[in-house]
């Protein structure tokens, strides 16, 4: 089983992409993670050429079995994830999250900022086809949240995360029958 993971957040060692590692490592070892890093390629959606980077990330997800997406929490979604949300949806970029499960996690200091987050990435997502899952975690974004090996410390958050990501490894042939 294969997950592309994504971070929203364009800065490298920011806590958005540690609380996506420390994500993948609450998932079961028999499942291959590919964390995607190309956010800053990706222009918005237009009629010209598909950019590369957007044809690596179409190309990971249709190969893929579904999609982990860490966001910051603000009052709205950073462009760049737009945009990416924009293409994946597309005829152009394939339609790849058509019935393609996709965990959402986010961090925030406030629970409503999660909230809203979590609405605007469920709302793009649906309309791209995917069957979203996720939680208004609050996670505050201190470095005191991970150990040295990156994961979470708090053991609440891990219990409220595992569920979530569980979804992403029931084979999509056994959700649609259900």
């Amino acid at each position: 089983m294969k997950i592309i993971g994504i971070a929203g957040s364009l800065r490298p060692g920011a806590y958005i992409h540690r609380l996506l590692e420390a994500a993948t490592r609450e998932l079961p070892a028999s499942v291959d993670v590919e964390i995607w890093d190309g956010l800053n390629g990706v222009p918005p959606l237009t009629d010209g050429p598909l950019p590369s980077s957007v044809d690596q990330l179409c190309h990971a997800l249709s190969g893929a079995n579904g999609m982990l997406v860490a966001a910051p929490a603000h009052s709205a979604l950073p462009a760049e994830l737009c945009h990416v949300l924009d293409w994946v949806s597309s005829r152009r970029g394939g339609a790849v999250l058509v019935g393609k499960p996709v965990a959402v996690v986010t961090a925030c200091l406030r629970a409503h900022e999660a909230m809203w987050t979590q609405t605007e990435l469920r709302r793009a997502l649906a309309s791209a086809g995917a069957l979203v899952y996720g939680a208004d975690l609050v996670v505050p974004p201190v470095l005191n949240q991970f150990d040295a090996e990156g994961r979470l410390v708090d053991q609440e958050f891990r219990e409220r995360l595992r569920p979530v990501l569980a979804e992403l490894c029931v084979p999509s042939m056994v959700k649609s029958s259900a």
